[in-house]
């Protein structure tokens, strides 16, 4: 480090940011926002000029800079706003470069409310985005004669409709993403093709991109015989323009800032030093945004790089002169640095992505030269454009078919879940010293010596060691239900859906699960049909019959009901194509696991009623410790839970209180049988039902049990040996908006 004085600093810089973070300090770019004194958050006005939009069936997406919240007679500055408006009351011309007048109510990006959920907070704030505005209404002031973000995007409009135009096999979403940054116009199909194939960064801008580019270019001038310093200067004033056009990802800012430095030492006659330039992009980026410390991208970027540096030198005493060795040291030198990033952040790894690289990083320059060299033919000569494209379209193809052959490959991505912290800086420091060592033994040890520190710190970061304790998991899925248990290995679900958040399922739940590493759930448990409490199984049972996932589910648990059997037919033959077995339980039923039982009080065979009084009740047993699991339980099928509790003299300590806290279930009768200690109550924000209802929880309060609700505390965790529970949150919310 003393020969690399500006490796030491960055990491030092890097160490004072996360150790602020940690703490709580609020500190530069990083600070949360505050609104100027006598501004209020509800119907403010806001002005300011939009730079990106994004729409769809429903909304209108709009990114603006340059804010003022108005305070008559005032105008006071506040951070970048991200608007969601519905489009109905959105003014559909409004392009990036325009200045709008806003009102709506202003709130800060929220944290995620369940393990595993994606961190809005943490992206939006790497790009400097701080607050959302639901809007209520929009006014577009006269465009401007011209500005930077209409230029931009104009031309990035005019290119993507030349790009689709002209490229072959439906590639042009590809082909968009990959020359002009637009990630979202690659279709979900192929972004799950690719990212099977663990190839899916070769869509963002990054180094690839740059150095084929930024060199081609700087070769070509020098062969008009441009002199090297005007080439170079030429070069990467073109390159800083194409990172912006393409939206100053910090992958594509990382490589701007080390091909400048590049050819700059070049320019200047001096050694260029890949460590020390890249400690010098993450520093500026990070005085730029202190946040791209938490974000995957930033990490990604910058951790491929230090692989390649770091860590691919210590396969080898000496340059490596086969070609096809070199490739599959360096990919695996990448997966060794950057593994711990994609456990963090995504939670699985594609196991055949280093193979897939070898195939495909050969033949990236070639996608890449084609989309170029095709894309500026065919404003010409459409039919030159479209011979010049097919090259690159026929490689994309073929990832696009490797990842098909990869689907049908049942263990082709593994859930790995997220590890702890601990464990990821033990396995950095054990790579560290596996590098070193490598690169200054060479082969003199024996090889299960020379590779122990990097077997270890595999060993540490993919094994798990197993918990005895029973952990209950009440996700945040707004106005719905979903609980997830926990024991020695095993898995249930019971209920899983919502009301008001789209794509549960997807978003919540199986982000949740894929962070716990849970593989296989053992039995998932439906109450019963309403949608705040099956659709988003549904989404799982989807993805898996459509190889979406590589989650398993074993059982489905069903109570018959003669309400809402079309529902149930559907959850049935979705089931059995996802390659469950549909199972049916009744009052009396048992299911054990070790010293773990969970017993069905209800609904009996033949039940009559609707599909809320016939609701599944599960009766969860560990020892000392019993939590009650009611679904929508009311009327009639209260009245028969509650008799069992008195009858057979039923206690629990926990209650997952029925149907969201309505006034109609959970009578005081009730409440005196079981007599629990906590009550878990799922419901969502600002809900148009009013759950929970007052007098419900003036009965929970009467018999003296603490309650604990998801809309205020976001998820909440039971652990327990049998003997002593303990109850946790994710986080309070009014502490964090």
């Amino acid at each position: 480090m003393s020969k690399r004085p500006l490796c030491a600093f960055a990491l030092l810089f890097m160490a004072v940011i996360w150790c602020l973070n940690l703490a709580g300090v609020p500190f530069f770019g990083n600070a949360p926002p505050v609104l100027p004194n006598g501004c209020s958050p509800d119907h403010a006005v806001l002005e300011g000029r939009v730079y990106e939009t994004k729409s769809n069936s429903f909304y209108t997406t709009l990114y603006i800079r340059q804010v003022k919240i108005l305070s008559d007679p005032n105008k006071y500055s506040i951070e970048q706003v991200k608007v969601n408006i519905k489009n109905d009351l959105a003014d559909n011309t409004v392009r990036p470069g325009r200045k709008v007048r806003l009102t709506g109510d202003l709130q800060q990006i929220p944290l995620p409310f369940n393990p595993g959920q994606f961190n809005e907070r943490s992206y939006y704030y790497a790009r400097k985005i701080k607050w959302y505005l639901e809007g209520s209404s929009m006014k577009a002031f006269p465009p401007d004669a011209w500005s930077f973000e209409a230029l931009r995007c104009q031309v990035k409009s005019f290119l993507s409709d030349k790009i689709r135009e002209l490229a072959p096999f439906d590639t042009g979403g590809i082909f968009c993403a990959m020359l002009l940054g637009e990630k979202q116009e690659i279709g979900k199909e192929d972004q799950l093709l690719l990212k099977l194939d663990g190839v899916l960064h070769i869509a963002a801008i990054s180094g690839t991109h740059l150095s084929f580019l930024g060199w081609g270019l700087f070769r070509l001038l020098r062969k008009l015989r441009v002199p090297v310093a005007a080439a170079g200067g030429i070069s990467v004033m073109l390159m800083m323009q194409y990172g912006i056009f393409t939206g100053s990802s910090a992958s594509a800012m990382r490589a701007v800032i080390m091909f400048s430095l590049a050819v700059g030492a070049m320019a200047a006659g001096r050694t260029y030093d890949l460590l020390s330039a890249l400690s010098l992009s993450a520093v500026l980026l990070l005085l730029e945004s202190p946040g791209y410390l938490y974000d995957s991208g930033f990490l990604l970027s910058f951790g491929a790089i230090l692989g390649l540096a770091v860590v691919y030198p210590a396969f080898s005493e000496k340059k490596e002169k086969r070609k096809t060795a070199m490739a599959l040291k360096s990919g695996l030198a990448v997966q060794l640095a950057t593994i711990p990033i994609q456990m963090y952040f995504f939670y699985e790894l594609p196991v055949f992505g280093i193979l897939v690289n070898l195939l495909v990083l050969p033949t990236v320059g070639i996608v890449l030269g084609s989309g170029v060299f095709g894309c500026l033919a065919g404003l010409a000569v459409p039919f030159l454009g479209e011979l010049f494209m097919l090259p690159g379209a026929f490689f994309l193809k073929m990832y696009l078919f490797m990842g098909q052959i990869l689907r049908q490959i049942p263990f082709a991505s593994v859930i790995t879940g997220r590890p702890a912290m601990w464990k990821i800086l033990l396995y950095y420091i054990l790579l560290a010293v596996w590098a070193a060592r490598g690169r200054k033994e060479g082969k003199k040890r024996h090889i299960l010596l020379r590779y122990l520190p990097l077997i270890l710190g595999v060993f540490l970061l993919f094994v798990r060691i197993p918990d005895k304790k029973l952990r209950i998991t009440f996700l945040d899925v707004g106005q719905g239900d979903c609980s997830v248990v926990m024991y020695e290995g095993k898995t249930y679900v019971v209920d899983g859906g919502s009301s008001s958040v789209s794509g549960v399922g997807n978003y919540r739940i199986l982000p949740f699960l894929k962070c716990m590493g849970i593989r296989k759930i053992d039995a998932i448990f439906l109450s019963h049909m309403d949608d705040d409490h099956i659709n988003g199984i549904g989404e799982l049972l989807k993805a898996i019959r459509n190889r979406e996932t590589t989650l398993r589910i074993e059982k489905l648990f069903l109570s018959e009901c003669n309400d809402k059997q079309e529902k149930r037919k559907v959850i049935e033959k979705t089931g059995r194509e996802a390659g469950c077995r549909i199972l049916y339980l009744y009052g009396g039923d048992r299911i054990k696991s070790g010293e773990l039982e969970l017993r069905c009080l209800y609904p009996y065979e033949n039940t009559e009623g609707d599909s809320n009084e016939a609701s599944q009740v599960l009766l969860l047993s560990l020892g000392d410790f019993r939590a009650l699991f009611t679904g929508d339980m009311e009327g009639a099928g209260e009245t028969a839970v509650t008799e069992a509790l008195e009858q057979k003299q039923i206690k629990a300590q926990v209650l997952k209180v029925a149907h969201h806290g309505s006034k109609n279930s959970t009578s005081l009768r009730f409440l005196e049988a079981l007599k629990p200690a906590a009550g878990i109550i799922s419901c969502g924000e600002d809900n148009r039902y009013g759950h929970p209802h007052r007098e419900l929880t003036e009965r929970l309060l009467q018999e003296k049990v603490k309650i604990f609700q998801t809309k205020e505390l976001g998820a909440v965790f039971l652990v327990t040996d049998g003997k002593r529970s303990e109850v946790s949150f994710q986080h309070k919310k009014s502490m964090v908006n």
